[in-house]
């Protein structure tokens, strides 16, 4: 993964289109792209892996203000993830594609090694863990949506809305109306 970067200009969280990575050799993006490849590599060498998608809920305990969210409103707070299977752990949690953003986005110079004193608490968390201000809720690929009329979804990780004139651009909270947010709860 040393070959990947964060890619700030892609729109939403991207893609995940590793075929089109690979074969122009772009291997930027953003989080859906970037565990994407991670996982794609994973399993050209037979480790099973898989993304999942979810949303960051909270700030980010690393105190980070890149891998955080506002939980008053969580609209593009959208984050993927990964997991790969070892046989003796069951599935391990993993996250490039947090490290890539720290690496680009969370100082004014882009870094560019993972020894850096910014990155290298992030990077030895996040191969193996997940920062706990995040939820998952699905690992699906190629999502048909009941009674869509417009295709399927690559995956499933913001909300989605048709209308006559066709599905709304879900990249874009601020043109496509939604409200997401979050509170603890004490037990």
């Amino acid at each position: 993964m040393s070959n990947s970067w964060r890619e700030p200009t892609v729109r939403g969280c991207g893609e995940g289109d590793i075929r089109t990575m690979l074969e122009t050799g772009n291997l930027g993006g953003k989080c859906a792209d970037i565990n994407a490849l991670f996982v794609g590599l994973c399993r050209a060498v037979g480790v099973p892996a898989r993304d999942v998608y979810g949303l960051r809920l909270a700030p980010s305990a690393f105190g980070y203000r890149e891998l955080g969210s506002n939980p008053a409103s969580l609209k593009g707070a959208q984050h993927c993830r990964a997991e790969v299977y070892l046989h003796a752990h069951g599935w391990v949690a993993t996250d490039p594609a947090d490290v890539a953003k720290v690496m680009r986005q969370e100082t004014r110079e882009w870094i560019k090694t993972v020894q850096h004193p910014v990155v290298a608490p992030v990077y030895r968390g996040l191969y193996g863990g997940w920062e706990g201000n995040w939820v998952a809720y699905n690992t699906a690929h190629d999502v048909a949506l009941p009674g869509s009329r417009h295709g399927r979804l690559g995956f499933l990780m913001y909300p989605v809305a048709e209308d006559a004139q066709g599905r709304f651009d879900s990249y874009a909270p601020d043109d496509f109306r939604y409200q997401i947010s979050a509170r603890e709860l004490k037990a």
